[in-house]
């Protein structure tokens, strides 16, 4: 089996495990809170826990950098430069301390949730995800205990604060800290500068939902959206699993200027992840709003279908954006992710007042199609991405509409559409066993 499918296969199960606990943690905590304390304590807490993953974002300003340039190093060779940048990404997180007089949760989890990032990035930038993975498994163990206290936001602290402690012993033992260069400063400064917009802009199409919807409606209203989005963004999981597995090899092929490699991975992982994710928002329309409704204890009408959709639109320009931040495009993608976070936010000032919870999916969804959009044109541009990778996505949103007429309708467009894709299907079986065999 080559060096690159023994990485893919290594950082996905690695991947499968770290980033399933952490999307069925948010789940889990969601549940736990609405059950235990309701609606709105699970719209107030939700919202907090949004902020404080927001302001994670500056605070790890160097952990997408860090991981794409120790990937490329390694590449290349140079152990010591990734040594060096590993010191400057972490150190920077420090500043966090200074929250800490202002909110106490706020800023305790904002500070354990940028070392997470940046841990995650930099352990598959160095192809160590398999460590990252029994790091969160222990951490999630840590979680689950924590529920016996009834402190509305120990469940995150100690979650979070578990992964900290963990990483940085590990970045200790192994000796992955030196004295940091200041060329390497520079180079990890220019490019996280611009990555740093861009990964603001799409963290802030993940959390703010959950924030804004309590600053611009109710507590309430941010419960419903905790709900839908809570259980819809169980979805992203899966292309964050093969993000953390092809990210680092993105940058390592680009290190060894194999484009090509580059163009087709990005192809291959856009019809696969469109297509399983399709068939899952078709199930997700049809049984999916009962039994949430059951498990969280209060109703959920429409919004959760939004909410579906909007998130089958993200996954499937995940790969492609993610191929232009991890090459030379960074510009490109941070500029598109702006201008549909900025769009989002405007529309949320309209619609959340007038359409509450369906105004938040609403909005949510015009941002990612406006992304999906720019990243579509830009791949084709810049990577030679074809448009045709997005066929099981632009196949799958028309029929998957039928939910405003009934469950029938999108049961009976679910067979249409399982016939239109058959070749589809056979191919990504066909890869599935290609991969398994390890040809």
């Amino acid at each position: 089996m080559s060096y690159e499918k023994r990485v893919i296969l290594k950082h996905s199960a690695a991947s499968i495990v770290a980033l399933a606990l952490f999307g069925i943690s948010r789940f889990i905590y969601s549940l736990f809170i609405s059950r235990k304390f309701g609606i709105e304590a699970l719209g107030s807490a939700n919202s907090l826990i949004s902020q404080a993953f927001l302001i994670a974002i500056p605070l790890s300003f160097f952990a997408v950098g860090l991981g794409k340039y120790s990937a490329e190093f390694l590449g290349r060779g140079q152990i010591e430069r990734i040594r060096s940048m590993s010191t400057i990404g972490f150190a920077s997180i420090l500043i966090g301390v200074v929250l800490l007089p202002l909110n106490f949760y706020l800023a305790l989890i904002s500070i354990f949730r940028a070392f997470q990032l940046t841990f995650r990035s930099f352990f598959y930038g160095i192809h160590r995800g398999e460590v990252y993975a029994y790091i969160t498994l222990a951490a999630f163990c840590v979680f689950l205990l924590s529920f016996l206290i009834s402190n509305i936001y120990l469940p995150y602290i100690a979650l979070l604060g578990a992964v900290t402690l963990l990483g940085v012993l590990y970045n200790l033992k192994n000796s992955l800290f030196s004295k940091p260069t200041s060329e390497d400063f520079k180079l990890l400064l220019a490019y996280s500068s611009m990555a740093f917009l861009g990964t603001l802009a799409g963290v802030f199409l993940i959390q703010g939902p959950y924030f804004m919807s309590e600053k611009l409606g109710s507590a309430t209203i941010a419960g419903k959206v905790s709900a839908s989005l809570s259980a819809a963004f169980l979805l992203t999981y899966l292309p964050q699993v093969l993000q953390s597995a092809i990210m680092p090899l993105y940058s390592y092929k680009y290190g060894k200027n194999e484009m090509d490699y580059v163009k087709k991975l990005a192809e291959g992982t856009t019809e696969i992840l469109s297509y399983i994710i399709a068939l899952i928002t078709f199930g997700g329309l049809i049984i999916g709003r009962e039994i949430l409704s059951y498990m969280f204890g209060f109703s959920l009408g429409r919004e959760f279908y939004l909410a579906l959709i909007a998130i089958e639109v993200y996954i499937a320009y995940n790969p492609s954006i993610v191929a232009l931040s991890s090459t030379r495009y960074i510009k490109d993608s941070t500029l598109i992710s702006i201008f549909g976070a900025i769009a989002t936010l405007i529309a949320w000032f309209f619609l959340i007042p007038a359409m509450k919870e369906t105004g938040a999916m609403l909005g949510l969804l015009i941002g990612y199609a406006l992304i999906f959009s720019g990243v579509a044109y830009f791949s084709k541009k810049r990577l030679e991405i074809s448009l045709k990778s997005y066929k099981p996505l632009l196949f799958a949103l028309p029929l998957q509409v039928s939910f405003l007429i009934s469950k029938i309708a999108v049961m009976f467009a679910l067979i249409v559409y399982l016939y239109l894709m058959k070749e589809e299907a056979r191919k990504g079986l066909h890869l599935l066993g290609k991969i398994k065999g390890g040809q």
